[in-house]
Protein backbone atom coordinates (compact mmCIF):
# COMPACT_ATOMS: atom_id res chain seq x y z
CA UNK A 1 0.00 0.00 0.00
CA UNK A 2 3.04 2.04 -0.12
CA UNK A 3 3.37 2.79 3.94
CA UNK A 4 6.15 3.35 5.15
CA UNK A 5 8.36 0.47 7.21
CA UNK A 6 10.00 0.72 9.92
CA UNK A 7 13.89 0.83 10.22
CA UNK A 8 14.55 -2.79 11.55
CA UNK A 9 12.68 -5.98 11.99
CA UNK A 10 13.37 -8.87 14.31
CA UNK A 11 12.19 -12.85 14.03
CA UNK A 12 9.02 -12.85 16.82
CA UNK A 13 9.75 -16.44 17.14
CA UNK A 14 6.05 -16.96 16.30
CA UNK A 15 5.49 -18.60 12.95
CA UNK A 16 1.79 -17.08 12.39
CA UNK A 17 3.46 -13.73 13.38
CA UNK A 18 6.61 -13.72 11.55
CA UNK A 19 8.67 -10.78 11.47
CA UNK A 20 7.64 -7.33 13.59
CA UNK A 21 9.86 -3.81 14.35
CA UNK A 22 12.84 -4.43 16.54
CA UNK A 23 11.78 -2.51 19.60
CA UNK A 24 8.31 -4.09 19.92
CA UNK A 25 7.74 -7.34 22.21
CA UNK A 26 5.08 -9.88 22.49
CA UNK A 27 3.50 -11.26 25.78
CA UNK A 28 0.74 -13.98 26.07
CA UNK A 29 -3.05 -12.43 25.85
CA UNK A 30 -3.64 -13.45 29.51
CA UNK A 31 -1.16 -11.50 30.65
CA UNK A 32 -1.63 -8.49 28.67
CA UNK A 33 -5.72 -8.40 28.63
CA UNK A 34 -6.42 -10.90 31.66
CA UNK A 35 -10.31 -12.35 31.83
CA UNK A 36 -12.67 -10.83 33.56
CA UNK A 37 -15.06 -13.44 34.80
CA UNK A 38 -17.54 -11.91 36.91
CA UNK A 39 -20.85 -14.11 36.46
CA UNK A 40 -24.25 -12.10 37.44
CA UNK A 41 -28.11 -13.64 36.96
CA UNK A 42 -29.47 -12.13 33.36
CA UNK A 43 -33.14 -12.27 34.73
CA UNK A 44 -32.10 -10.65 37.45
CA UNK A 45 -30.17 -7.49 36.21
CA UNK A 46 -30.93 -3.99 34.09
CA UNK A 47 -27.51 -3.61 32.07
CA UNK A 48 -27.84 -3.93 28.73
CA UNK A 49 -27.35 -7.47 27.16
CA UNK A 50 -24.88 -7.92 24.60
CA UNK A 51 -25.25 -11.23 22.18
CA UNK A 52 -23.07 -12.44 19.54
CA UNK A 53 -25.68 -11.10 17.33
CA UNK A 54 -24.58 -7.66 17.97
CA UNK A 55 -21.42 -7.63 17.05
CA UNK A 56 -20.68 -7.82 13.39
CA UNK A 57 -17.95 -9.88 12.27
CA UNK A 58 -14.68 -8.81 11.40
CA UNK A 59 -15.57 -5.20 12.16
CA UNK A 60 -15.82 -4.87 15.71
CA UNK A 61 -18.97 -2.69 15.44
CA UNK A 62 -21.69 -2.71 18.01
CA UNK A 63 -25.38 -3.66 16.39
CA UNK A 64 -28.17 -2.21 18.06
CA UNK A 65 -30.98 -4.83 17.90
CA UNK A 66 -34.57 -4.97 20.07
CA UNK A 67 -33.74 -5.69 23.55
CA UNK A 68 -34.17 -9.69 24.86
CA UNK A 69 -36.59 -10.02 27.73
CA UNK A 70 -36.15 -13.73 27.89
CA UNK A 71 -33.06 -14.14 29.08
CA UNK A 72 -32.18 -16.63 31.41
CA UNK A 73 -28.79 -17.89 33.08
CA UNK A 74 -25.85 -16.79 33.82
CA UNK A 75 -24.77 -13.87 31.90
CA UNK A 76 -20.52 -12.05 31.90
CA UNK A 77 -20.38 -8.36 33.41
CA UNK A 78 -18.19 -6.13 31.31
CA UNK A 79 -17.24 -2.39 31.78
CA UNK A 80 -16.17 0.53 29.53
CA UNK A 81 -12.70 -0.74 28.06
CA UNK A 82 -13.37 -4.20 28.33
CA UNK A 83 -12.51 -6.39 25.05
CA UNK A 84 -14.88 -8.87 24.06
CA UNK A 85 -14.21 -11.62 22.23
CA UNK A 86 -16.32 -14.34 20.78
CA UNK A 87 -15.43 -17.83 21.49
CA UNK A 88 -18.11 -19.83 19.89
CA UNK A 89 -17.38 -20.07 15.67
CA UNK A 90 -14.50 -17.83 16.03
CA UNK A 91 -14.20 -17.58 12.07
CA UNK A 92 -16.85 -14.88 12.76
CA UNK A 93 -14.24 -12.66 14.16
CA UNK A 94 -16.24 -11.03 16.52
CA UNK A 95 -14.55 -8.72 18.98
CA UNK A 96 -16.16 -5.80 20.64
CA UNK A 97 -14.48 -2.99 22.71
CA UNK A 98 -17.11 -1.75 25.05
CA UNK A 99 -17.17 1.55 25.78
CA UNK A 100 -20.93 1.15 28.49
CA UNK A 101 -21.15 -1.27 31.38
CA UNK A 102 -22.98 -4.20 30.33
CA UNK A 103 -23.36 -8.05 30.17
CA UNK A 104 -23.23 -10.40 27.90
CA UNK A 105 -23.37 -13.84 26.52
CA UNK A 106 -21.35 -16.57 27.88
CA UNK A 107 -20.11 -17.42 24.76
CA UNK A 108 -18.13 -14.06 24.87
CA UNK A 109 -15.16 -13.67 27.02
CA UNK A 110 -14.72 -10.74 28.62
CA UNK A 111 -10.88 -9.33 28.66
CA UNK A 112 -9.67 -6.33 30.52
CA UNK A 113 -6.51 -4.28 28.91
CA UNK A 114 -4.19 -3.69 31.56
CA UNK A 115 -1.00 -4.34 29.93
CA UNK A 116 -2.49 -3.17 26.04
CA UNK A 117 -4.65 -0.38 24.95
CA UNK A 118 -8.09 -1.95 24.19
CA UNK A 119 -8.15 -0.03 21.24
CA UNK A 120 -5.45 -1.89 20.09
CA UNK A 121 -5.94 -5.22 21.38
CA UNK A 122 -9.53 -5.17 19.86
CA UNK A 123 -7.70 -4.20 16.37
CA UNK A 124 -5.07 -7.53 17.31
CA UNK A 125 -7.88 -9.68 17.87
CA UNK A 126 -9.74 -9.23 14.26
CA UNK A 127 -6.35 -9.23 12.47
CA UNK A 128 -6.44 -12.55 10.39
CA UNK A 129 -3.99 -14.24 11.64
CA UNK A 130 -5.05 -13.95 15.19
CA UNK A 131 -8.73 -15.37 13.79
CA UNK A 132 -7.05 -18.50 11.79
CA UNK A 133 -4.99 -18.98 15.16
CA UNK A 134 -7.76 -19.04 17.63
CA UNK A 135 -10.40 -21.17 15.22
CA UNK A 136 -7.64 -23.94 14.44
CA UNK A 137 -7.98 -24.64 18.14
CA UNK A 138 -11.74 -25.55 18.00
CA UNK A 139 -13.85 -28.61 19.15
CA UNK A 140 -16.64 -29.46 18.50
CA UNK A 141 -18.66 -30.55 15.60
CA UNK A 142 -22.08 -28.45 15.46
CA UNK A 143 -21.30 -25.71 17.69
CA UNK A 144 -17.05 -25.17 17.57
CA UNK A 145 -15.78 -23.21 20.50
CA UNK A 146 -12.68 -22.02 21.50
CA UNK A 147 -10.82 -22.10 25.26
CA UNK A 148 -9.88 -19.41 27.14
CA UNK A 149 -7.12 -21.99 27.79
CA UNK A 150 -5.50 -21.73 24.36
CA UNK A 151 -6.47 -18.27 23.64
CA UNK A 152 -4.96 -16.66 26.69
CA UNK A 153 -1.39 -18.18 25.50
CA UNK A 154 -1.60 -16.71 22.63
CA UNK A 155 1.38 -14.32 21.97
CA UNK A 156 0.18 -10.37 21.57
CA UNK A 157 2.62 -7.89 19.92
CA UNK A 158 3.02 -5.07 21.67
CA UNK A 159 4.35 -1.82 20.66
CA UNK A 160 5.29 0.94 23.33
CA UNK A 161 1.86 2.29 24.34
CA UNK A 162 1.78 5.78 22.51
CA UNK A 163 2.69 3.70 19.22
CA UNK A 164 -0.15 1.45 20.07
CA UNK A 165 -3.15 4.76 20.40
CA UNK A 166 -1.08 5.84 17.14
CA UNK A 167 -1.76 2.57 15.15
CA UNK A 168 -5.54 1.63 16.59
CA UNK A 169 -6.49 6.03 15.35
CA UNK A 170 -4.95 5.60 11.87
CA UNK A 171 -6.70 1.96 11.41
CA UNK A 172 -9.91 3.97 12.77
CA UNK A 173 -9.25 6.77 9.97
CA UNK A 174 -8.68 4.20 7.56
CA UNK A 175 -11.65 1.84 8.06
CA UNK A 176 -14.02 4.70 8.36
CA UNK A 177 -12.85 6.17 5.28
CA UNK A 178 -13.21 2.32 3.25
CA UNK A 179 -16.95 1.91 5.65
CA UNK A 180 -17.59 5.69 3.77
CA UNK A 181 -16.47 4.74 -0.11
CA UNK A 182 -18.48 0.76 0.96
CA UNK A 183 -21.50 2.70 1.52
CA UNK A 184 -21.21 5.02 -1.73
CA UNK A 185 -20.74 2.15 -4.02
CA UNK A 186 -23.48 0.12 -2.20
CA UNK A 187 -25.89 2.87 -2.95
CA UNK A 188 -24.36 3.69 -6.93
CA UNK A 189 -25.10 -0.23 -7.31
CA UNK A 190 -28.77 0.27 -6.22
CA UNK A 191 -29.16 3.12 -8.47
CA UNK A 192 -27.92 1.15 -11.19
CA UNK A 193 -29.94 -1.88 -10.17
CA UNK A 194 -33.15 0.29 -10.14
CA UNK A 195 -31.87 1.79 -13.60
CA UNK A 196 -31.68 -1.89 -15.19
CA UNK A 197 -35.32 -2.77 -13.75
CA UNK A 198 -36.96 0.17 -15.31
CA UNK A 199 -34.99 -0.33 -18.73
CA UNK A 200 -37.23 -3.77 -18.47
CA UNK A 201 -40.08 -2.63 -17.36
CA UNK A 202 -40.60 -0.10 -20.28
CA UNK A 203 -39.08 -2.23 -23.04
CA UNK A 204 -41.68 -5.55 -21.94
CA UNK A 205 -44.66 -2.88 -21.83
CA UNK A 206 -44.18 -0.74 -24.50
Amino acid sequence: MGYKTYPEYRDSGVQWLGEMPSHWETRRLKYAAPLRNIKIIAGESHLPYVGLENIESWSGKYLVQDAANDLEGLSSRFYPGDVLFGKLRPYLAKAFLADFEGMCSSELLVLQGKGVQPEFLVRFMLSVGFIREVDSSTYGAKMPRASWDFIGNLPVTLPPTEEQSTIAAFLDEKTTQIDQLIEKKTRFIELIKEKRAALITEAVTG
